[in-house]
Order: structure tokens, then C-alpha cells, then sequence
């Protein structure tokens, strides 16, 4: 199955990689073959894949009569070759599971995990710096646009921001010109591809299918996150991290949390347990790391004096001023407030509740399954784009593992 599941890949992308292939050795499909079925079984090493190729039967049959490679072999193609072209092969992956309605395309469970590095025992692949590129893949994203408009004479973004929809125009006019010109698009080493067949395929990376559900857990809530879902149209249910101990006692009898207050949307203010009003006196603005700036207002209460709730509602320690001088502040994002309602109305329905079960099962279940069951804790190469395709051949062998166990 495995061999048939890569002979209906196109490896284009993976062959351009050598300049010349030798008869009578190993091809690159037979290369990527071989390392598949070895991480599907959990050996991750190159020289045990050379040892395997000189033993084992299955191995055997893969390399249809050609010689065992070595180890460097190996070593060399997982870094050289494949990963280059590791998010192709990656994406014609879950194609082709889409064409067999082994996964639907809606829905997306997201969940983090931790592996080590190869730098040292002790160090961490953290999703943090996974994903602290994101400010730099944006402006990435923005100058490609821009190089296109003055490249091709066309325009398609008016504001200062590049959305998806822009991306989408933009990709309809290149195919268009692609059309009114006449020009062909080449593949294969040693071709020149033409400016306009490098700039669509490097917008199409960009505009992969997505998700149209994306269900998360209470660690990856935020104003930011919501708000790019909400841009790209695709429905989020992350679970507020405030969800659990919000239904504890304690929670729901502090004075001091706006949960807990009573607010006139009319008025914009907040009402205290003295009924007192709470109300609005400016805006903070703050910056993330990834350069989203978000709003929070401010709430101050109109009279403090002689209160005698200031105790609970009022909580902090370590400060020099007298508790019957403080007055109540409150930071509310409206935002993050709206988006947090919104998602605990959907994670409360029937089928947020059954996507949120699936969640722990699906993404869980397969890192349970990747970490014990096959073994792997630490990554065998160091950079980034090594570190990615070795994931995703974990990933891909974890998919051909399942579809072959339903068969």
C-alpha cells in the first residue's frame, strides 16, 4: 500500500533536487519510499535504514533489486532533498486522503507538543518559537504582493493590509495573463522556469485549502488568534481559559472580577456590588511580541469612599497607600470580550462539544502514538527547515500507518 500511496505522487519537485541520478541505484522515489516505511515502524535512524536494506524482506522489495545505500545516503536526502520539497509532498498527502474521504477538510483539532532538539537534552521545540515568524511571514507575504503589482503592472490591494481576498484576485489575474500570453509552464531539472510560473506556484503555497472549523484548547485564546480566523473566514472553537474555573463557587462569588458585575451596554458602564458605576475614562493600548496591537478600556469607579465591599473587591497587597484611599480600575478589552462570548456559546452547542471530545482524541491520541508508541523524543537534525521535514514525515507515515490499519 505504501508503494502505490507514493507512485501516485508527483515528485517533480523532489527529482529537480539532483542534478544527475545514477543508473542502478536507489531512485528518489525508492528513497522516500524506504524512509516512510522506516518511520512507520519507528526507526529513525539512517544507519539502521542501511542495515535494514541489507536484512530485512520488506525493505528488499522497496528497492526492487537495486544495491542497499548507505547511510549518507540517506542522511543527504532527508536534508538536501526532501526537505526543500517536504510541504508538497506534504500537501499531495492530504489530498490524496481528501480524494478517499479518509478526513473531511472542515475541521481542524490543534494541540502542541514538546520534543527536544538535537542542540541538547535540555532543550525544547516550544510552539512559542514555532510561531514567533508569524509578524515576518505577514511582511513576507505583503513585499510578494507588492513585487507582483509592479512586475506585472496590475493592482489589487487599496488599503495598507493584504487579506486573503487579495490573494485570491491576485492569483485569478496571474492565471489570466498566464492565458492571454500564451505561456507554458515547465517542470523537470535543468528547464528555466519563466517569472510568471514561479511567481503563481510561490502565491499558491500561500493559498493552500483551509480549514473551515479550527477547534483549540484554552492555551491558544487570544484577540489576535480570534480575529485571524474571523479574517479568513473560518469559525473557531477555542475554549475560554477562564472555562473551568468559571463554574467553581469561589469564582462566581468574587465581587471583584466584571464577570461578575452588572453592565449597561447603553451606558457603557459597569455596576459594583455597592452600586456604584463604573465608567470609562480611556483606552490603553498594548503590543504583542508579534506586533498586534490590542485596545483595553478603562473603567474607574465614580465614588470608592466608605464602601464596604472596597475589602473584596479591591484585591493587592504590598502597597504603601492606605486601602481607603484606592479606587477601583478595571482593563476590559471589548474585543477579546465579544470573541470570548462568542466562543463559549459554540463550544457549549452540541457539536462544539463533540469537536472538542474528538479534539483529545484525534490530536492527542496521535502524539501519544508518535512519543510511545514509536519512540520518538528528540529530533535527529538541527535547523529549521530540517526539523520540519522531519516532522512531516512523521506526519505522513503517521497517516499512511492509520489509513492502513482501517484496511
Amino acid at each position: 500500500m505504501l508503494s502505490q500511496f507514493v507512485e501516485a505522487m508527483d515528485l517533480t519537485d523532489l527529482y529537480s533536487t539532483y542534478e544527475r541520478i545514477r543508473e542502478n541505484q536507489a531512485s528518489p522515489r525508492q528513497l522516500l519510499k524506504i524512509m516512510l516505511y522506516s518511520y512507520m515502524n519507528g526507526d529513525f535512524s539512517s544507519r539502521s535504514m542501511e542495515q535494514n536494506c541489507g536484512r530485512n524482506i520488506n525493505f528488499m522489495f522497496l528497492l526492487e533489486g537495486c544495491p542497499a545505500p548507505d547511510h549518507p545516503t540517506f542522511a543527504r536526502f532527508r536534508r538536501i532533498h526532501f526537505a526543500p520539497c517536504a510541504k508538497n509532498i506534504l500537501a499531495q498527502t492530504t489530498g490524496m486522503l481528501l480524494d478517499v474521504g479518509e478526513i473531511s477538510g472542515e475541521t481542524l483539532f490543534i494541540d502542541g507538543i514538546k520534543i527536544e532538539s538535537c542542540a541538547n537534552k535540555y532543550t525544547f521545540v516550544w510552539k512559542k518559537a514555532v510561531t514567533k515568524n508569524l509578524e515576518k511571514l505577514l511582511l513576507k507575504l505583503a513585499a510578494f504582493v507588492q513585487e507582483c503589482e509592479e512586475l506585472y503592472a496590475i493592482k489589487v490591494v487599496y488599503s495598507n493590509q493584504v487579506r486573503m481576498k487579495h490573494l485570491k484576485k491576485l492569483r485569478k489575474k496571474l492565471y489570466a495573463l498566464k492565458e492571454s500570453e500564451g505561456i507554458p509552464f515547465v517542470h523537470g531539472s535543468g528547464k528555466r522556469k519563466n517569472p510568471l510560473q514561479k511567481s503563481i506556484e510561490t502565491l499558491e503555497e500561500y493559498l493552500r485549502f483551509k480549514y473551515a472549523k479550527i477547534i483549540a484548547d484554552a492555551g491558544y485564546e487570544s484577540e489576535e488568534n480570534d480575529l485571524f480566523l474571523e479574517e479568513n473566514g473560518q469559525l473557531s472553537f477555542i475554549k475560554p481559559s477562564n472555562y473551568e474555573i468559571s463554574k467553581t463557587r469561589k469564582f462566581q462569588k468574587d465581587i471583584s472580577r466584571m464577570e461578575n458585575m452588572e453592565y449597561h451596554a447603553d451606558e457603557d458602564h459597569y455596576i459594583c456590588r455597592n452600586q456604584k458605576k463604573r465608567k470609562p475614562t480611556g483606552i490603553k493600548r498594548e503590543k504583542s511580541k508579534t506586533g498586534y496591537v490590542s485596545e483595553k478600556t478603562i473603567y474607574i469607579c465614580e465614588d470608592c469612599s466608605g464602601c464596604p465591599y472596597k475589602q473584596d473587591c479591591i484585591q493587592g497587597n504590598n502597597c504603601k497607600t492606605p486601602l481607603e484611599e484606592w479606587t477601583k480600575h478595571l482593563n476590559v478589552s471589548k474585543v477579546f470580550k465579544q470573541k470570548r462570548e462568542e466562543d463559549l456559546e459554540r463550544i457549549l452547542t452540541e457539536e462544539g462539544c463533540e469537536l472538542r471530545i474528538n479534539r483529545s482524541i484525534q490530536v492527542e491520541g496521535a502524539f501519544g502514538e508518535l512519543k510511545q508508541d514509536r519512540g520518538f523524543r528528540r529530533f535527529l537534525s538541527r535547523g529549521t527547515q530540517n526539523v520540519l521535514a522531519e516532522s512531516i514525515l512523521l506526519a505522513v507515515s503517521h497517516n499512511i500507518n492509520e489509513l492502513h490499519n482501517k484496511i
